[in-house]
C-alpha cells in the first residue's frame, strides 16, 4: 500500500469517475488520497473508506490507528458527505464541519474523534452525541451505546466519569450487536476497559465465552491479543504452569500473525510481552532476543515513547539476569534505564520518571565495584531514591511510598559505612516509614518482609557506648512476635525463628553477665 494518508476503495467501476471528480474538486486533495477498486474489505488498512451501492462505508479499525467510534451504516454517497468524510478522516477540523450542515450525526462523530485524538475536553461533543434518543434501526442503537462507551472511556471531561456508566454502555452495546465483527469490536474495548480497571479476571471470563476459531483473522487475533494482556495480569508467584504454557502458545500465534502481515507496532508490543514472559521463566537470553526485537521495531516505526517503554522492560531483564549470578549485567540495566530517561522527563512523565529512578536507586546500591567507587554509586543511589520519593509521597501514593522506602532502607544497609554516619540507623528509619503505610490488615506479607529486613538491620546498627540496648532488644522481640501473626509462609517463618533463637541466646548472655 502506498504512503497516501487515506485510501478510498470502490466495488462498482461506475463509481470511479464520480469519486475522482469529487476529489479533484478540492485543490491538491489528490496528493493525500489513493483510489482503487476492490472486491473485499481490507482490514489491514485502517485509514480507508468504501464506496458501494451508493453508500459510504467506514469499517471498524482493527489496528488502533484511530478512536474506536462506529460510523452510521447508511451514509449517502454524495459530494458533501463524501468530502466531509474525507476531511474528517484526515483530521481537518476546519473543513469537515462545512460539509455536514445537513448531517449533524456525522459532524458530532468527528467532533468526538477530534476531542479524543487531541486530548481536549469533550463535554460538548459528548452532549451532542447523547442528545440523540430515537433510532430507526437496531444498528443505530448499538452504535450509540458503543460510541458513548468509547467517548466516556477515552475522552477528557470537566467532571469525573462514573466507571459503572461506561460499563453499562459497553454491556448494552454487546447485547445489541447482531453482526459478529461489530460485537467483537465492542468486546475488544470492553475487555480492555476491564483490564485497565483492575478486573483482568472479568476480562478473561468475557473473552473465554467467545469462539475465536470461527472469527476472521483480524477480529480473531485482535481478541487474542487482548486475551494475552488479561492473562499476563493474572500471573502471580508461584506461577500457574498451565496458564503460562497456554499464554506462550496464544501469544506466539498472535505475534506471528501481526508480524507476518507487516503490523510492526502491534508486533513490537507482543515481542515486549513475550520478553516479559520469558523473563518470568528465567529464560534470560530468549527474553533479550525478544525485547531487542521490540526496541528495533518501535525505533523503525518512529515510536519514541514505546521505544523507551521497551527499554524499561530491557532494564528489568538485565537486573534480573544480574541477580541470578551474572553481575556484569547491572551496568547493562543502568544503560537501558538511562535510555528510557532520555524520553520520560520529570515534567512530562513524572510517574514513569519516578519509577525509573526507584529502579536506578536499587541497581546503584548493588553495583559491584572497588570501595572508592562504591561510595560514588551509593551517592547516586540515594539521589535516585530521593527523586522517586519526591513523587511517591506518603499521602498520594502510600503503597509506592512504602515500596520505595523499604528498598531505600535495603540500599542503606548495603552502602559502604562512612566515618560519621550509621547507615544501618538510617535504614531503620526508612523501614519505619515503610511500616507506617503497610498496615497488617491490608498488606500482611509486605509488612512481614519489611519487619524481617528491619530485624537484619537492627543486629548491625550501632549502640551507644557499645552497651546493651534494652529498648532495641525489646523492639526486636516485639517484631519477631508480630511476624508470626502475619504470615504462614514457611520461608519467612524459618527466617523469623532464626532471629528468635539469636535473641534468646543474646538474652542468656546478658543474664550470665549480670
Amino acid at each position: 500500500m502506498n504512503n497516501k494518508l487515506l485510501h478510498v476503495f470502490y466495488q462498482d467501476s461506475l463509481d470511479a469517475p464520480t469519486i475522482h471528480e469529487y476529489i479533484e474538486s478540492v485543490e491538491r486533495l489528490t496528493e493525500l488520497i489513493s483510489v482503487q477498486q476492490t472486491d473485499i474489505l481490507r482490514p489491514d488498512i485502517s485509514n480507508s473508506i468504501y464506496i458501494n451501492e451508493n453508500r459510504i462505508h467506514i469499517k471498524p479499525d482493527w489496528l488502533d490507528k484511530r478512536p474506536a467510534i462506529i460510523f452510521p451504516s447508511e451514509i449517502p454517497f454524495n459530494k458533501n458527505f463524501f468530502l466531509g468524510t474525507v476531511f474528517g478522516m484526515l483530521g481537518n477540523e476546519e473543513k469537515y464541519p462545512q460539509y455536514f450542515t445537513g448531517y449533524p450525526a456525522m459532524l458530532f462523530i468527528f467532533d468526538v474523534i477530534q476531542a479524543i485524538t487531541k486530548g481536549e475536553e469533550a463535554d460538548n461533543a459528548l452532549e451532542n452525541i447523547l442528545s440523540r434518543s430515537k433510532f430507526a434501526h437496531p444498528f443505530e442503537n448499538y452504535a450509540f451505546n458503543h460510541n458513548v462507551a468509547i467517548a466516556l472511556n477515552y475522552g477528557h471531561y470537566s467532571n469525573d466519569i462514573n466507571a459503572e456508566a461506561i460499563e453499562a454502555h459497553y454491556t448494552d452495546a454487546l447485547q445489541l450487536a447482531f453482526e459478529p465483527s461489530y460485537k467483537v469490536y465492542t468486546l475488544k474495548y470492553y475487555a480492555t476497559f476491564l483490564i485497565d480497571n483492575g478486573n483482568s479476571e472479568g476480562a478473561l471470563k468475557l473473552l473465554d465465552e467467545q469462539h475465536f476459531k470461527t472469527l476472521d483473522d483480524y477480529p480473531k487475533y485482535t481478541l487474542e491479543r487482548v486475551w494475552c494482556q488479561a492473562a499476563m495480569k493474572q500471573l502471580r508467584f508461584p506461577y500457574d504452569v498451565e496458564l503460562i504454557t497456554e499464554l506462550k502458545d496464544r501469544l506466539w500465534e498472535t505475534l506471528q500473525f501481526f508480524d507476518k502481515n507487516g503490523h510492526k507496532t502491534m508486533a513490537a508490543f507482543l515481542w515486549m510481552d513475550a520478553a516479559s514472559i520469558a523473563n518470568l521463566s528465567n529464560s534470560y537470553s530468549e527474553s533479550l532476543g525478544y525485547i531487542n526485537k521490540a526496541v528495533t521495531y518501535f525505533k523503525n516505526e518512529g515510536q519514541d515513547e514505546m521505544t523507551a517503554q521497551a527499554q524499561i522492560v530491557r532494564g528489568r531483564l538485565f537486573y534480573d539476569w544480574a541477580q541470578s549470578g551474572n553481575p556484569q549485567f547491572y551496568r547493562k540495566a543502568l544503560e537501558a534505564y538511562h535510555e528510557a530517561l532520555s524520553v520520560f522527563k520529570k515534567e512530562e512523565a513524572p510517574e514513569v520518571f519516578a519509577e525509573i529512578h526507584h529502579q536506578l536507586g536499587v541497581i546503584y546500591a548493588e553495583l559491584p565495584d572497588e570501595n572508592k567507587k562504591r561510595s560514588i554509586w551509593a551517592a547516586l543511589s540515594a539521589t535516585s531514591f530521593s527523586e522517586a520519593l519526591e513523587y511517591y509521597n506518603k499521602v498520594d501514593f502510600p503503597y509506592q511510598f512504602g515500596m520505595v522506602c523499604n528498598n531505600f532502607a535495603n540500599a542503606y544497609a548495603k552502602y559502604p559505612q562512612g566515618g560519621r554516619s550509621d547507615n544501618f540507623e538510617k535504614a531503620l528509619n526508612y523501614y519505619d516509614e515503610a511500616l507506617s503505610v503497610r498496615p497488617a490488615l491490608d498488606y500482611p506479607t509486605e509488612r512481614a518482609v519489611t519487619l524481617l529486613n528491619y530485624l537484619e538491620a537492627s543486629w548491625k546498627a550501632g549502640n551507644p557506648d557499645e552497651a546493651f540496648n534494652t529498648e532495641r532488644y525489646n523492639d526486636m522481640v516485639a517484631k519477631v512476635n508480630e511476624i508470626k501473626t502475619l504470615t504462614n509462609d514457611q520461608q519467612l517463618i524459618l527466617e523469623t525463628e532464626k532471629h528468635l533463637e539469636l535473641l534468646k541466646e543474646l538474652e542468656k548472655q546478658i543474664i550470665a553477665v549480670e
